[in-house]
């Protein structure tokens, strides 16, 4: 898969390849879930579906920096979004580390039920260029709740933008692959705790989550009846 953009006075030389066709994840008897894609050219921001007071959690595993975040406060009924954001951590001049990242696993807050992942990639200004679909594979654990995003053999790899504005010296930037989870409340809890943990390049195991979340559940408020509704008098 390619991983390098190059820029030239703003513009794009070289984009990343989509990658399709991938085998789903057979992992320990877990059901398979299908993904969708956020489509080309989308501007999506990375939680769309959250709703204000969002959490937002940033850890780092070997050269690969993950940042979390996810809803604060959900109503019963409403799908939202947990958004893991990887980049190569940045070690100094010429170019970043060659990474990709192989699988996520998250775990959501009690009753929220999973509908579908996402993974994208794209380049250092969110919005700016096309978002490419990354093909990938979820599985969700039968018996803990846990859903596996996986990539195809080689993993999702991160990108690297070369920026070339002479006679400026020439830059290294990372680019950013997503992982969206979608999920619905469906129950009312008060202080839900979701976590997520991942593997790839040069990332050491995990003795727990990464990196960490809490989102609130409350029940849907109730529609005010309306003026001249069922049963009004009339006028």
């Amino acid at each position: 898969m390619a991983r390098r953009l190059v820029h030239r006075g703003g513009s794009v030389l070289a984009a990343l390849t989509i990658v399709v066709g991938g085998a789903m994840l057979g992992a320990g008897g877990a059901g398979a879930a299908p993904t969708g894609s956020a489509g080309l050219g989308s501007s999506e921001v990375p939680c769309d579906g959250c709703v204000d007071e969002g959490f937002r959690d940033t850890q780092s595993r070997g050269d690969i920096a993950v940042h979390y975040e996810g809803p604060g406060r959900a109503v019963v009924g409403q799908e939202v979004t947990f958004t893991a954001e990887f980049g190569a951590r940045y070690l100094g001049p010429g170019s970043i580390p060659d990474v990709a990242v192989a699988t996520v696993t998250h775990r959501a807050p009690d009753g929220f039920e999973f509908t579908r992942a996402e993974v994208t990639s794209y380049d250092w200004t969110p919005g700016r260029y096309p978002i490419t679909v990354l093909d990938s594979s979820a599985a969700v654990d039968p018996v803990r709740g846990d859903v596996t995003v996986a990539a195809p053999a080689g993993g999702w790899a991160i990108p690297e933008v070369v920026i070339n504005n002479a006679p400026d010296p020439t830059r290294f930037v990372s680019g950013k692959v997503f992982v969206k989870l979608r999920y619905t409340a469906t129950e009312p809890i008060r202080d839900g705790a979701s976590g997520l943990t991942f593997t790839g390049t040069g990332v050491p195991a995990s003795e727990g989550w990464v990196a960490k979340g809490t989102t609130q559940v409350t029940e849907a408020e109730a529609e005010a009846p309306q003026p001249g509704g069922f049963g009004s008098s009339g006028s």
